[in-house]
């Protein structure tokens, strides 16, 4: 299982002690888990489900249900706005859903998938293509600082004042406010979505030149034709948000906000509190993608792991990522089996509650530092190897 242990020291010997960690655990390649896993599961395990459909039928009728009450009902503004929180919970599943359709884990047919994720960026603001590309670069890249995905690293600590504020309204020990900044997570997928697709679609200064991740993006878009298959999905996106405000909502920005912008930002928050937990309590591993130890696995009631395609089953998917997430309990059984203390999975609640105590700055591979570089904690480890 998984311990975090504190650790303070004021000298900066401890900067080069991570390799020597990670060297400790002896990684191991995704492709040897892949080894193993696979003699225990037959090839149906690795066909398309496309029963998945029914949550997006399900999750697609909810939401649509969801505007007509709020834009019909005369009723009360409190109930619109439990109606609004629920359509909400099921945008957070429509993303999922998204994500699943384009790892391939639902249908073959590209078209398809395209034009069914599209419809889901309708609604949830995402560029299907964009998110596609970097999110791939991300599992191409995992434990890496090349990952897009990848918190601070030491190197981009905040320095100037604009830095520092943004800095402390992300989820750590050193936030403003531990509140605050929770609630700020229901903007923090729009910033990265929109940070990383600007400095990956059009910025050009010689300080991101520095930054290899956003060399890496650029790359996945050198080719003039994804910029304007991008830039066309931008503009029907925002296209379909001008059509509900001015014509469903009546161009009433209460209303607009009940069916459009808070579903929005529970569903970003959903999934930035999956991406935070997933990631961002363990440690880099460098040029050997160990999912076992660079990502972390959640435990939480079936109900929620159903709504949500069981997103919680993360080391599961990093090592199978185009398998249906229906099967990963059944690989999760399998970790637990085969790598019992090596295979880290906590309670989703603690997760966050780990955040909120940590900082968000890897001073090196096993350490995270905060802004000051005065206090280390150790990232999740797992108690052996």
């Amino acid at each position: 299982m998984a311990q975090a242990a504190q650790n303070k020291q004021t000298n900066t010997e401890w900067l080069t002690s991570g390799n020597k960690i990670l060297e400790d655990l002896k990684l191991i390649p995704k492709s040897e888990y892949r080894s193993v896993l696979r003699k225990h599961l037959s090839e149906e395990y690795f066909k398309p489900a496309i029963g998945h459909f029914s949550l997006y039928m399900i999750a697609m009728l909810v939401y649509g249900f969801g505007i007509y009450a709020i834009v019909t009902l005369k009723t009360f503004l409190v109930v619109k706005l439990v109606i609004s929180i629920v359509m909400g919970i099921s945008l957070g599943s429509l993303t999922f859903f998204l994500h699943d359709l384009m790892h391939g884990s639902i249908i073959q047919s590209k078209v398809l998938s395209y034009l069914t994720g599209l419809s889901v960026g309708l609604l949830n603001l995402f560029a299907p293509l964009f998110w596609q590309r970097v999110h791939n670069l991300h599992h191409a890249t995992t434990g890496s600082t090349d990952d897009p995905d990848r918190s601070y690293v030491l190197e981009e600590s905040p320095k100037n004042l604009i830095e520092k504020f943004v800095y402390k309204t992300r989820v750590s020990n050193e936030s403003m406010n531990p509140f605050i900044s929770l609630l700020l997570m229901s903007t923090g997928f729009f910033w990265y979505f929109f940070n990383t697709m600007f400095y990956g679609l059009v910025a050009r200064k010689a300080s991101i030149k520095e930054d290899k991740k956003y060399q890496r993006i650029q790359l996945l878009f050198k080719q003039t034709k994804y910029k304007i298959v991008v830039l066309f999905e931008l503009l029907i996106i925002f296209s379909f948000q001008a059509f509900l405000f001015s014509f469903i909502a009546k161009g009433v920005f209460i209303t607009y906000f009940l069916i459009a912008l808070l579903p929005i930002a529970i569903s970003h928050t959903i999934a930035m509190a999956y991406i935070h937990t997933n990631h961002f309590l363990s440690p880099l591993t460098g040029n050997i993608d160990d999912p076992l130890i660079n990502s972390l696995s959640l435990k939480n009631s079936w109900f929620v792991d159903k709504i949500f395609s069981n997103f919680s089953h993360h080391v599961e998917h990093h090592l199978f990522p185009a398998m249906s997430s229906y099967h990963y309990p059944k690989v999760r059984k399998l970790l637990l089996e085969l790598y019992p203390n090596r295979f880290q999975l906590i309670p989703m609640i603690d997760a966050i509650k780990l955040l909120c105590k940590t900082p968000r700055i890897y001073g090196d591979y096993t350490h995270l530092i905060s802004s000051d570089g005065k206090t280390k904690f150790n990232c999740l480890l797992p108690t052996s190897s």
